[in-house]
């Protein structure tokens, strides 16, 4: 498994969309801070990239890198070496190679402009912005590897990363909005907290955003799940259900692995 992790590092540092994915959020970051020396201010803009930009980024080179290794994946396949540590080469060197490139990114900006930073540098709050966008990369990028394995049409595998990334960033909130007006009536503070739950999106918005004295950012998910619980128990809860959004399609698309026949 180290041998192929090897390789799956140097295969994606070449990807040239990799280095355009770091400098993309290098210039964005840096601009941010060049404008704006509040770390929190820089946060609150930075956050909305990053739930909608690493997501899709995630989606669509995740499942690129998955169909463009299938004939390595046969030939790999033909060697008495284990399925599993195959999958997780794989998924390894994708998600490290991505995470490299927008923690680079983020990170690099707020170092070098860290002496003229006003007031506090918000270290903390600034490290939770990475930790959701690590957590963003991991996700879906284990959503990506699900759906290559499981469709055999390059065009299926695609459309289907698009329509999670669409329903995920976009349609879910519609959803959620359409059930508070429609059961207005009802006490839904308790059925929208497990709502919020079940997206990925949210609670890594949420995570950042419950350091934030931000409440239009909130969202009503955001207003309930900080009802419910303080700042910290809520970072924990957050913390924890971002990792089981990361266990939970990882899990699924090695079990689909395991069974595929190549």
């Amino acid at each position: 498994m180290l041998k192929l992790l090897k390789y799956e590092f140097y295969n994606m540092f070449r990807n040239k969309w990799i280095l355009f994915y770091f400098l993309f959020f290098l210039i964005l970051t840096s601009s941010l801070f060049y404008f704006t020396k509040e770390p929190a201010k820089v946060v609150a803009t930075l956050l909305q990239m990053v739930i909608l930009v690493v997501p899709l980024i995630s989606l669509i080179l995740g499942t690129i890198f998955m169909y463009d290794s299938r004939n390595f994946i046969e030939l790999l396949l033909s060697q008495p070496i284990n399925r599993k540590s195959i999958y997780f080469a794989k998924y390894l060197g994708a998600t490290v190679s991505l995470s490299a490139g927008f923690l680079l990114g983020v990170l690099l900006p707020y170092l070098f402009f860290l002496r003229q930073i006003e007031g506090s540098a918000e270290y903390f709050l600034y490290a939770s912005l990475i930790v959701s966008g690590v957590f963003m990369t991991f996700i879906f990028t284990a959503f990506a590897f699900l759906i290559a394995t499981f469709f055999e049409d390059r065009v299926k595998g695609f459309g289907a990363s698009i329509l999670v990334w669409l329903y995920f960033t976009l349609i879910y909130d519609g959803i959620i909005l359409f059930i508070i007006i429609y059961f207005q009536q009802y006490p839904l503070e308790k059925p929208v907290l497990v709502l919020s739950m079940l997206n990925p999106v949210d609670i890594a918005r949420i995570f950042v955003i419950l350091q934030l004295d931000i409440s239009a950012l909130l969202g009503y998910t955001g207003t309930i799940f900080k009802k419910f619980f303080d700042t910290w128990l809520g970072m924990a809860t957050s913390f924890g259900v971002m990792v089981v959004w990361t266990v939970l399609p990882l899990t699924l698309g090695l079990w689909k692995f395991k069974k595929k026949d190549f």
